[in-house]
């Protein structure tokens, strides 16, 4: 699975248990609401960029909401 496909699977799942949206969701990761639907359009983002979202996706998971097995998760404090 590519980086960006995982990445897009969290923000899915994230958003679909915080009831919010994408575009929501992009804000509060990149003070920007279009960045992560342009992921789903062959938009890139810096792979710095990919570890800021999946470390705050870490960060704030909904812990009644068990982290994808086959998404590497980040250690905290690293």
């Amino acid at each position: 699975m590519k980086m960006i496909d995982k990445l897009l699977t969290l923000c899915s799942g994230y958003c679909e248990c915080k009831k919010i949206t994408i575009p929501t969701l992009s804000i509060y990761i990149f003070n920007c609401g279009r960045t992560i639907s342009s992921l789903k359009h062959g938009k890139t983002i810096t792979v710095r960029n990919y570890e800021r979202a999946v470390g705050w996706l870490s960060d704030h998971w909904p812990e009644d909401k068990p982290w994808p097995d086959f998404i590497e998760r980040p250690t905290k404090g690293v």
